[in-house]
């Protein structure tokens, strides 16, 4: 296993947020107080070097003051505020509730959940946290089928953004915008294969001109032709920093 710890030893780049608590379903399922105890944990556990300390580095967010309290209205700039965020929590009650798992009435509480599910390490005076591998929700919680299929699609994407990402940078620094690759070489230029080059395919799809004919039916050696829209890039992908750059 590989954990936030072991990367801050052999790496001074900072801060490790395991990406599988985005792309194992993480992300999605908790409530936001235990998404932010959950990024300061990563924190912590990457600049402190007892439990005691990290207990204390804890302590000093804001942020988590006054989570896992009992809400009451005068907590809220309004009644209707005060009831909304009742209503998620109550959701976020349910689920736990359906896995039969309680919702936390402290931190001290929410950390035993962290540990039970797997996503805080505790090796006695000191916490860390996975990255990999890192837990899935899939694996962890009683999930109705549309959730499945939700968490599925999530999963896809966190996948294949990455490698979308890639090609995209690496078409632009050709500065053109038709281009003639095979999927063989398309693999290649993404050290991917078949399966994953047919999402990252169906991804670019709404950004070309045209799409490609029958495009997951073609042979791997066939060259194909296609044009990029660069707008539709920089709007949807590259940003609005990037909009002086239309070609």
């Amino acid at each position: 296993m590989q954990t936030i710890r072991d990367i801050r030893h052999n790496n001074s780049n900072g801060i490790v947020t395991p990406s599988g608590f985005v792309a194992n379903g993480w992300s999605n399922i908790l409530p936001h107080e235990m998404k932010v105890l959950f990024q300061a944990l990563c924190l912590v556990v990457s600049k402190y070097e007892t439990k005691k300390e990290m207990e204390e580095g804890l302590n000093e967010f804001r942020a988590l003051e006054g989570t896992f309290t009992t809400p009451v209205p005068e907590m809220f700039k309004s009644e209707e505020d005060y009831e909304g965020y009742v209503e998620v929590l109550n959701k976020h009650k349910a689920f736990l509730a359906r896995s039969n798992f309680e919702y936390p009435n402290s931190r001290e509480e929410a950390l035993q959940l962290f540990m039970k599910w797997g996503l805080l390490i505790d090796n006695g005076n000191v916490w860390d946290v996975p990255v990999h591998p890192f837990p899935d929700v899939t694996a962890l919680f009683e999930l109705t089928e549309a959730e499945q299929i939700a968490l599925a699609h999530l999963k896809l994407e966190a996948l294949v953004h990455p490698m979308f990402s890639r090609l995209i940078m690496t078409l632009h620094e050709k500065d053109e915008n038709k281009f003639s690759y095979s999927k063989n070489e398309l693999k290649e230029m993404l050290n991917t294969n078949d399966e994953m080059l047919a999402e990252v395919l169906i991804k670019l799809t709404p950004y070309l001109e045209e799409a490609i004919e029958n495009v997951l039916e073609i042979p791997n050696d066939q060259p194909m032709e296609f044009t990029v829209v660069w707008e539709r890039v920089y709007e949807d992908f590259l940003g609005e920093q990037f909009s002086n750059n239309v070609q």
